[in-house]
């Protein structure tokens, strides 16, 4: 009898280990090491992880440059469309377009519609395409942690990084020095339609140039400015919002607006009709525009919140704030709390901040002082003109 339980236990346990490795192995991450300058390597590498159902990670050589003389496939990326789940983790690593001559025009990255890409301790650089997004296109998920989008040109819009309907993270990264020319030439640094949203945090956006508008960043959709960063001299040829060019929403929260210049209107930052912006714990400081608005240009809604506006300058009116309606738009709302607006000059009228009329314009415990030719002019209760 006890023969036969012993038997009996034998052969469940037999079957139970013959049913164990049957069971199909589980996916994992592709974990790929691509030796450094080796591009058809980078290549094959993205491809794998793109097909990939868990993804993969992609690990670069320390401090090496992959140089792309040409796109992929005629797709005008340097690298296949990222499709899947990929994160490339370089080392003071750098993508880089090298042509001779050009051509041919290409951008180094683009993310598709469902797709995530995580970019680590990279450099992009030298992209250029004569459509969006001279660095990188995305439409998908896009994060940046301690890398660098700089020295791109598009000649639609986003000079560095175009966002179209996909969510963007700068974390302690950098845009720097690219480029927007051509038709409608908006967003030298980024730019980011109306069903995007971009969200930097200890980031710098610096040196960027739009022919149109948006110097810096070109906003449509909602963008977040957040924990120290910096939208530094950055310049909107022709157009408005030398940093920042908000028609959408737009929250900026202790961070600074500096030496940024606007052919027209919106030095710092252009709030346009209908937009939305809330600035808190930030200082504008030092920014120029050729007309109106040297620090800020508002035709929608903006509350600036225990802030500075200092040192800005117009070469027509409000050298700090502008305040203007546009035909057939609402009346423009600006409110000051706890915010000071001094040491700002304007050409003409309202050194501090120019109201136009069918303006609204509130302050509660503000301080309009030091300004020229005057502190405030148009109706500005509560302000020494």
């Amino acid at each position: 009898m006890n023969k036969r339980l012993v038997l009996a236990g034998s052969a469940v346990v037999a079957s139970l280990g013959l049913g164990l490795a049957a069971a199909p192995a589980m996916a994992q991450p592709a974990r790929i090491s691509v030796t450094c300058g080796d591009v058809t390597g980078l290549i094959t590498a993205v491809q794998t992880a793109n097909d990939n159902p868990e993804g993969g990670t992609i690990t670069l050589a320390h401090r090496c440059a992959y140089s792309f003389g040409d796109d992929v496939a005629d797709s005008g990326n340097a690298l296949p469309a990222i499709t899947g789940n990929v994160t490339i983790a370089g080392e003071d690593s750098t993508l880089i377009r090298s042509v001779p001559g050009g051509t041919p025009l290409f951008r180094i990255l683009s993310v598709s519609a469902g797709g995530t890409l995580n970019l680590k301790g990279t450099t992009v650089t030298g992209g250029h395409t004569d459509g969006n997004g001279g660095g990188i296109a995305n439409e998908g998920t896009l994060l940046l942690e301690h890398s660098t989008v700089a020295g791109n040109l598009a000649a639609g819009t986003g000079g560095g990084i175009a966002n179209t309907g996909g969510t963007v993270t700068l974390l302690e990264s950098d845009v720097r020095t690219n480029v927007v020319s051509g038709d409608p030439a908006t967003g030298g640094g980024i730019s980011n339609d109306a069903a995007g949203t971009v969200t930097l945090k200890k980031a710098i956006v610096d040196g960027n140039t739009a022919d149109l508008n948006g110097g810096g960043i070109n906003n449509l959709g909602t963008l977040h400015v957040l924990d120290g960063s910096f939208i530094t001299h950055n310049e909107a040829r022709d157009g408005e919002g030398g940093g920042i060019n908000n028609l959408g929403t737009a929250d900026i929260n202790g961070s600074k607006i500096i030496e940024n210049w606007a052919g027209v209107e919106g030095g710092g930052i252009n709030n346009g009709a209908d937009a939305t912006l809330t600035v808190q714990n930030s200082a504008f400081l030092a920014n120029k525009s050729g007309r109106d608005g040297g620090g800020l240009n508002n035709e929608g809604a903006a509350t600036l919140k225990k802030s500075k506006v200092t040192k800005n300058s117009a070469g027509r009116d409000g050298g700090g704030i502008n305040n203007e309606q546009v035909a057939g738009e609402d009346a423009p709302q600006l409110t000051l709390e706890h915010t000071t607006v001094t040491e700002n000059r304007a050409a003409e009228d309202g050194g501090g901040i120019n109201n136009q009329a069918g303006g609204v314009v509130t302050l509660r415990e503000s301080k309009i002082v030091k300004n020229e030719p005057t502190n405030c002019d148009g109706v500005v209760p509560g302000c020494s003109g």
